[in-house]
């Protein structure tokens, strides 16, 4: 095999695989040779001749067109990566801005609704983990006319706490939910006959309820479902903020008094907006 490549063999060999390529293409052109014996055995022969030279660059070409469109394809899901993200963004951002405009606007048909009182708005501005249902931090202070004791309501008006702590740009608000306190919120549950008083404070059995305790057993009407507000038996809370609503009810040991689970009206784990009730001058709260 070696000896026949050998001297001018190779060179006779090359000319005619260069024959055959030339002769092929000039019977590409002309369909008359194309359709002559001689110009079907010259393609047949070149068809021949390259078949084992195609295969291997037919699989080289694929190779790097497949690399190209695995390029293409990981560039255009960056991409797609990229624009989905930024609509994610964006879409939470509007909803921040939405629900920014409604407690606003709850804000405002409250105040609306409520002249006889002095409302300052204030946002929540810090809650510790560890002390999530005790109290938090607002943005009013001593400048804006706040000061201890005041009541705090959330955006729609439900009674959340009140202030024990002010500074010159914040103040300190103790939540309804709280254990720490020893002191309660005298509360009413309103009745269609008579009214079923008691003392509000933080349940120290589940954690974001309140309990209702020294409720008269005479006051049998009341019921689950009853709305339960601030009776106006107190210095700090005027009559008929709105603390929640009866869960249920048990008695106490002594036979005299019961208590009852009460669901408060303000979500205390969403508290971002709140109102601050100030006297106007001459005002007392009651």
């Amino acid at each position: 095999m070696g000896r026949f490549f050998s001297g001018g063999r190779l060179f006779a060999f090359l000319g005619l695989i260069i024959l055959l390529v030339v002769s092929a293409g000039i019977s590409q052109r002309s369909r008359a040779i194309e359709q002559s014996w001689p110009g079907r055995f010259i393609r047949d022969g070149f068809s021949l001749i390259s078949r084992p030279f195609y295969e291997p660059s037919y699989q080289i070409a694929t190779f790097f067109h497949r690399l190209q469109d695995l390029k293409s394809m990981y560039e255009e899901n960056a991409q797609l990566k990229s624009v989905a993200n930024e609509d994610v963004a964006l879409r939470m951002g509007l909803q921040e801005k939405s629900l920014q405009i409604q407690e606003l606007k709850q804000m405002l048909q409250f105040k609306d609704k409520e002249p006889q009182f002095q409302l300052v708005s204030a946002q929540v501005t810090g809650r510790s983990p560890l002390s999530w249902n005790s109290d938090v931090v607002l943005s009013a202070g001593s400048a804006d006319g706040i000061r201890r004791n005041l009541p705090v309501l959330n955006d729609s008006g439900a009674l959340i706490g009140r202030i024990v702590a002010v500074a010159q740009y914040s103040s300190t608000v103790s939540l309804l939910t709280t254990t720490d306190s020893t002191d309660g919120v005298s509360a009413s549950i309103l009745s269609p006959k008579q009214p079923a008083f008691g003392i509000v404070s933080g349940s120290s059995t589940t954690s974001g309820l309140l309990s209702m305790q020294f409720i008269s057993q005479l006051s049998g009407v009341a019921k689950p479902g009853d709305i339960v507000v601030t009776s106006g038996l107190s210095d700090i809370y005027p009559r008929g903020l709105v603390i929640g609503k009866v869960q249920s009810f048990s008695a106490d040991g002594s036979g005299i008094t019961r208590s009852a689970v009460i669901v408060p009206a303000a979500n205390m784990n969403y508290l971002d907006y709140v109102f601050v009730l100030v006297p106007k001058p001459g005002q007392v709260l009651s």
